[in-house]
Order: C-alpha cells, then sequence, then structure tokens
C-alpha cells in the first residue's frame, strides 16, 4: 500500500482533529472576538466539508446533508460577519469613500453579539453530530480515498483546461481548497501541483472578492468615482488573465 495516501486510522484522527480544532476555534471567537478566530472557524468548517465529501463518495448509506447541517449554519452565519470584513478592507483599498455597512444588510455589531451569543448552542450541535461523522470515516478505504481524489483533480481540470470556466470559478476554487485540505493526510500531489493550487486558489479568490465589491458599488448610490470603478474593473481583468495563464502553464506541460 503507497504511503502517499491516508489509511483509516489516519483519515479517523483527521476527522477528529479537525472537530475538536473547530470547537476550540468557536470558544476563542468567544472569548475575544477575534477576526483571526472567526477566519478558523470557516476553515476548520471548510476541512470538515471536504471529509463529509470523500464520506459521501465512498462509503453508502452516509446522509452528507443531513451530516452536514450543523456545520452549514455556523459557516454562514460566520460568513456574514467575515464577508463585511473583507468588503471594509477592499474599500481602504480601492479609496472608495462608503462604509461596509452601507453596502450590506443588517447591524453589524447585533450579528456579532447574536453570532457570539449562539456559540454554546453550535458546540453543542457539533459535539452531537460528531460521533456519526467519525464512525463512518473509520469506513473510508485507503484505495476509495486515492479514488476520489484522482477524480477530483481530473473534475478541476475540465474545469480550467483549454479554457477555464468563469461562470462558475468560485465552484472551481472549492474544489481546489478541498483538494489542499485533502493533501494535509497525504494525497499524492507533487510540489509543482501543491505550488499551483495555491496559487490557483488565491487568485479566485481575489477575483471574487473584486466581483462582489463592484457589484455592491453598482447596485447602490455610493461615493466611488468611475476612476475608482474602472481600476477595480481593471483588476478583476487582470486576476481573470492570471487565472487563464496559471491553467495553461500548469496544463499544457
Amino acid at each position: 500500500m503507497s504511503n502517499d495516501y491516508p489509511d483509516v486510522k489516519r483519515f479517523e484522527e483527521y476527522c477528529q482533529s479537525e472537530i475538536r480544532s473547530l470547537i476550540s476555534h468557536l470558544k476563542d471567537y468567544d472569548r475575544q472576538g477575534k477576526a483571526e478566530a472567526l477566519h478558523q472557524v470557516r476553515v476548520d468548517i471548510k476541512r470538515i466539508k471536504s471529509i463529509h465529501s470523500v464520506i459521501n463518495g465512498c462509503v453508502k448509506g452516509f446522509k452528507a446533508h443531513r451530516s452536514f447541517m450543523p456545520f452549514r449554519n455556523i459557516f454562514r452565519k460566520a460568513g456574514r460577519i467575515r464577508d463585511r470584513d473583507v468588503l471594509g478592507r477592499l474599500l481602504e483599498q480601492y479609496n472608495v469613500d462608503e462604509r461596509a455597512d452601507d453596502l450590506m444588510p443588517g447591524n453589524a455589531k447585533r450579528k456579532v453579539a447574536a453570532f457570539r451569543s449562539g456559540i454554546p448552542r453550535m458546540i453543542d450541535g457539533v459535539r452531537k453530530c460528531a460521533p456519526g461523522l467519525i464512525v463512518f470515516s473509520k469506513k473510508v478505504h485507503h484505495n476509495d480515498f486515492r479514488s476520489y481524489v484522482v477524480n477530483k483533480k481530473k473534475e478541476v481540470r475540465s474545469q480550467l483546461y483549454p479554457r477555464p470556466n468563469m461562470a462558475i470559478i468560485h465552484k472551481v476554487r472549492k474544489g481546489i481548497k478541498e483538494i489542499l485540505y485533502l493533501s494535509e493526510l497525504g494525497n499524492g500531489s507533487t510540489k509543482r501541483e501543491s505550488k499551483f493550487y495555491e496559487n490557483m486558489q488565491d487568485v479566485i479568490g481575489g477575483f471574487h472578492d473584486k466581483q462582489v465589491l463592484l457589484e455592491l458599488l453598482m447596485k447602490k448610490s455610493v461615493s466611488a468615482n468611475s476612476a475608482q470603478l474602472r481600476l477595480i474593473r481593471s483588476d478583476c481583468l487582470a486576476d481573470k488573465k492570471e487565472i487563464f495563464r496559471l491553467a495553461a502553464n500548469f496544463y499544457k506541460k
């Protein structure tokens, strides 16, 4: 058996580790309310989502949607806070005299307070569904895991080459991040592959954030002038070109 891919025990341990990490970061955010802890909460859930995807693809009888529901609810609530922080940084980067609160619905402070007050319930929900997830994680066979990752890489390739599918590029990024998270267990990726996936997901992420900013500015009567809008559009185009360049350079070889 190749050592490039995890055995059953390693996958189970990875599942347990991510559950513990999520609970720890939720507690950190409850105590301190720092953006980095909230970011780590979302990363933990993305990793747990990749675990669900692997089990769903490898084990019969697993109810992935039902199992992931408690995690998805936390992810979405955290995202509403995180998105506002990202938007605020972009507004500052492009010198737009507008507040994130004016572009996004709801009161930011109330959202944070509501999230933090709900953390004990969130942790209870995670703990309740964790045993079932761990039980199913034990059933993932080494060869099935390998096949799952190989197929995921093929799927991402088909979405990026010979021409990136920009209509679903955010979905493509999710697939790339899944590959990266699973590589923490060992998935046969070369250094060249890992570097490509890291660079590609980073560029797609920046492209997506700028597109969201542009859409929000265009929907509302805001203080962004034509020069600022042109700069954002120009940076979006530069990101798009970089996505095409990275894909062509990697897959042509």
